[in-house]
């Protein structure tokens, strides 16, 4: 068609892919979501994807015209393209801090529609005109809706149902990776706690608001007006044990939470307290909004809150602490989703317990709290593996008698418990003193150094070493590491759809998620079938699979494959040299987008003149093969070489692998578009298609690889889809006329 209606069309497709942005949102948080019920949560999986694909249909539309009926300039449009991703991913951080993410949705929306305007506004024809102001008025109103509901609570579109259950909070911030919400105040006689000793009796109701982070998990803040009496009950909790070992303690909290372990600690009035919370925005509420219902905690005698990651604050620290304390640290909200990118799974990796160990006083205990399930203690047995993991790494040949288990007994199905792993053996005293603990509090030793050894977890010591035992377990209770970080998943792929899953109800909410992750996957393969390969065979005989043809799909596929596996595992590596979510995601999508983005304009040069050499291509590509060998097998131990470094210098580390990658990773699609265009022209969108749908299938395959055989094994994979494109380019280019 004309190029008159080619605008026209970028104008339509534009300004449809803004508004179907908000409508889409408007849709999925009416839809209802249940993943336990099998044959409904598929279903409904399969009804969200298709409608938040509807945006990304529009503007693939929008991409794939540019990038097809403007040959010559190819290159640019794409550099274009990455680098407005690139700055995409940049605002990220100042869109989602200032505005909940409905709001942000709507934003963006705007910001789409805008580039129909623009469409618009290269058309000659007069009759445009009237669209032009029709669309500007679109965008107009859309900005408008952005900005009046950003900073508003009561908004016209907000979530409310969360993990199938109504929230209604009272007070609401976003950030960049999460929603807080804060519930009413109530007094209570059954305080919040992880495993409360049933001894506790109150003498007064205890003052609670209940926070959560993307509506499942829980923290509190306690009201505290400086008297023991107020906090009295924490001395009860089984997450306290460690305190009753070591009095006059320098404590190391990682997670402040609400608060309570901090008040925990002054509870048994340790000397100094210093607590790590990743999440501003609760810091925010604890410490601001309703600071004087938690006593100004930030501004207590001896207490010190910093706004950091723990691993992260610890690693740069020369402190050493008596107790380094974490009570259930763990954000299911997001491996639930299978959104495993911003999961806090980097405090469970034998790397980590290393960093946690090294920061101890002598006589240090290390102190981790999670739930024990009476049928198969899963959480508890890999915290086991990974404490005898890391103790036999430091040299140590008898770990048994560093560590000690402890849980609450409540007679329920899950119970708390609390490990605890000492930098010395436990001595004689330390040990009576924990007995004498638990049988007053009525607790349970489920590991005692000198005592009761549940066979489940002397099993473990007696196997150290054993890979053939950790196959033979109920579920995988191995110790993660920094490269296969994924603590909770613990569900093997043989097991995943034998609904195993169910027999577990400590484990059932994150294996739901592992198994809905592979779910997803399967839905992404079916529709990339369904839409994309599937109708080839309705085309006439001149399709890009005959004539050779097939050819110029399996590189567009490969590289669809290749890029997206690659961006990935970088985002989940750097998460723990970098130690926050954000810095990884900003980082790492920004510099590889905006590099490759440069990369593909420096191709440019090269297509333009209509001069594409071997050499254009050998050497773009052998350079991708040869970093990725470097950043696949080489970059670990450079990151461990600067991990105490500051925030900046391990941004500027991290560039140095991420923009040389980038950069030549923006060559081979241009270049191959080119080559593809010579012969089968009228095909290139299918290209761009193919190559889209593969990222997208490949976005979910790089967790499951990662989740399975871990991020180096992703990067493998990424490395042996480029082999197959460099492979397939070069066929390419010699079966080209030129």
């Amino acid at each position: 068609f004309s190029q008159e209606k080619l605008y026209q069309r970028l104008s339509l497709f534009a300004l449809l892919s803004g508004i179907s942005a908000c409508l889409s949102l408007m849709i999925f948080l009416s839809i209802p979501f249940h993943p336990r019920l099998s044959g409904i949560g598929i279903f409904s999986t399969i009804f969200i994807y298709l409608v938040i694909t509807a945006p990304f249909a529009c503007s693939g539309v929008v991409i794939c015209l540019c990038l097809t009926r403007f040959p010559k300039k190819i290159g640019l449009l794409y550099a274009v393209d990455l680098i407005g991703a690139a700055m995409g991913a940049f605002m990220v951080f100042p869109v989602l801090n200032s505005m909940d993410a409905p709001t942000a949705v709507f934003f963006v929306g705007s910001i789409a529609s805008l580039g129909g305007v623009c469409f618009a506004g290269l058309s000659k024809n007069n009759r445009m005109v009237s669209q032009r102001l029709f669309k500007s008025a679109t965008v107009t109103l859309l900005i408008l809706i952005s900005l009046t509901h950003a900073n508003l609570f009561f908004r016209l579109f907000r979530i409310e149902w969360v993990k199938m259950q109504y929230s209604r909070p009272i007070v609401e911030s976003w950030n960049t990776f999460s929603r807080i919400a804060v519930y009413p105040f109530k007094w209570t006689l059954k305080p919040y706690s992880w495993g409360l000793s049933t001894v506790y009796k109150p003498a007064k109701p205890v003052g609670e608001i209940m926070m959560d982070i993307d509506g499942v998990s829980n923290t509190v803040m306690t009201r505290y007006d400086g008297t023991a009496e107020s906090i009295e009950h924490l001395k009860y909790d089984v997450t306290s044990v460690a305190h009753y070992l070591r009095s006059d303690a320098k404590v190391f909290i990682i997670g402040v939470g609400g608060g309570r372990d901090i008040l925990a600690a002054l509870a048994f009035n340790q000397s100094e307290v210093v607590g790590a919370e990743i999440n501003g925005k609760i810091l925010e509420m604890a410490n601001k909004t309703f600071a004087d219902f938690t006593g100004h905690l930030d501004k207590l005698p001896g207490v010190k809150i910093i706004n950091d990651e723990a691993r992260s604050a610890l690693t740069r620290m020369d402190d050493r602490f008596d107790i380094i304390q974490a009570s259930c640290i763990a954000t299911w909200s997001a491996t639930s989703a299978g959104a495993l990118t911003l999961a806090e799974n980097s405090l469970y990796t034998v790397e980590a317990w290393k960093i946690f160990f090294e920061h101890l006083t002598p006589g240090g205990i290390l102190s981790f709290n999670r739930w024990y399930s009476t049928d198969y203690p899963a959480q508890l047995l890999r915290l086991f593996s990974l404490a005898v993991e890391m103790l036999n790494n430091q040299g140590i040949k008898q770990p048994g008698e560093h560590i000690a288990v402890v849980r609450s007994d409540m007679q329920g199905y899950v119970e708390a418990a609390t490990i605890l792993v000492s930098k010395t053996p436990f001595s004689y005293e330390d040990i009576e003193r924990l007995r004498s603990v638990v049988a007053r509090l009525k607790f349970k030793l489920e590991y005692d150094p000198s005592g009761y050894q549940n066979p489940l977890f002397r099993s473990i010591i007696d196997n150290l070493g054993n890979k053939e035992f950790y196959q033979s377990t109920q579920l995988d209770v191995s110790a993660p590491t920094d490269d296969r970080p994924f603590f909770f998943y613990m569900l093997r792929l043989k097991d995943m759809f034998k609904g195993r899953h169910l027999q577990y109800k400590e484990q059932r909410f994150n294996l739901e998620g592992m198994r809905m992750l592979y779910i997803l996957l399967g839905v992404s393969v079916l529709l990339c079938v369904l839409f994309i390969f599937y109708p080839l065979r309705f085309l006439k005989l001149n399709t890009p699979l005959i004539n050779k043809g097939w050819v110029a799909c399996v590189f567009f596929a490969s590289i669809g494959f290749g890029y997206i596996l690659v961006e990935i595992a970088q985002l989940q590596r750097l998460i723990i040299f970098l130690g926050h979510p954000i810095y990884s995601i900003t980082v790492v999508l920004f510099s590889m987008l905006f590099a490759s983005g440069l990369g593909a304009m420096t191709s440019n040069r090269w297509i333009s003149s209509g001069r594409v050499k071997a050499v254009n291509i050998i050497f773009p590509m052998a350079a991708v093969l040869s970093l990725l060998i470097l950043v696949t097998y080489k970059q670990p131990e450079i990151l461990l070489a600067f991990e105490k470094q500051g925030i900046n210098f391990r941004i500027m580390v991290s560039l140095l692998f991420l923009i040389p990658l980038g950069f030549f990773m923006g060559f081979p699609f241009p270049l191959g578009m080119s080559l593809a265009a010579v012969k089968f022209r009228e095909h290139t969108p299918w290209f761009w298609a193919i190559n889209g749908a593969t990222s997208v299938v490949s976005s979910v395959l790089s967790v499951c690889i990662s989740i399975i055989w871990g991020f180096t094994a992703t990067l493998g994979a990424g490395f042996f889809c480029y082999i197959v494109a460099a492979i397939f380019i070069l066929l390419l280019y010699k079966n080209n006329p030129q």
